[in-house]
């Protein structure tokens, strides 16, 4: 299983992540990279991008599926459920206050501002995100020091998702197929 963690050391991470899943899940990756394979180092570069692949070709959001993978790891299976309630958690109770009281004052001009500064740094935490975890995909630790496979296939794929509009769920089949056609051709 590996590294482990205490359980409510576990829980409490992740509802501390949980508070702050601004943007979704994809605004979370900084923040799950940031606290569980800088600060904690729980996991590995290699394993955190291993978990965000497993996590985003499972159903669900892809905070939850890596917290419960996580968890999981760390922890076993109680290990899996505090993580995924502790993740879980603080959204669900923000949605019922914003429902219950917040509804009429969020069309207010002091709510637009707010947003939009959340919206910013949504947008800043995805980019960051996409470039630790684009660092600790595409790259090695032994000269050409970029995995060319592994680089080709990204370009592929976001061509096909960019230009093509191929609908992501083909893109993920064909990148794995891909990766097994140049394997059983060049070994590779």
């Amino acid at each position: 299983m590996g590294s482990t963690a205490p359980l409510l050391e576990i829980f409490l991470e992740f509802l501390k992540i949980g508070l702050f899943l601004f943007g979704g899940g994809y605004g979370g990756l900084a923040l799950l990279h940031k606290e569980l394979v800088e600060l904690r180092g729980w996991i590995s570069d290699k394993e955190f991008v291993d978990i965000l692949s497993i996590a985003e070709s499972t159903p669900g959001p892809v905070a939850v599926n890596s917290a419960t993978y996580i968890g999981y790891k760390l922890g076993g299976l109680p290990g899996s459920i505090v993580a995924t309630v502790g993740v879980v958690l603080p959204p669900y109770v923000v949605i019922l206050l914003i429902a219950a009281f917040l509804r009429p004052y969020m069309t207010t001009d002091i709510a637009r501002v707010v947003f939009r500064g959340i919206n910013a740094a949504v947008v800043a935490l995805i980019l960051y995100a996409l470039l630790s975890v684009g660092r600790a995909a595409l790259t090695t630790k032994a000269p050409p020091f970029i995995d060319i496979i592994a680089t080709a296939i990204f370009v592929t794929c976001f061509l096909m998702l960019w230009l093509l509009r191929i609908h992501p769920i083909y893109v993920i089949v064909l990148s794995a197929a891909m990766s097994m056609l140049i394997y059983m051709i060049a070994k590779l």
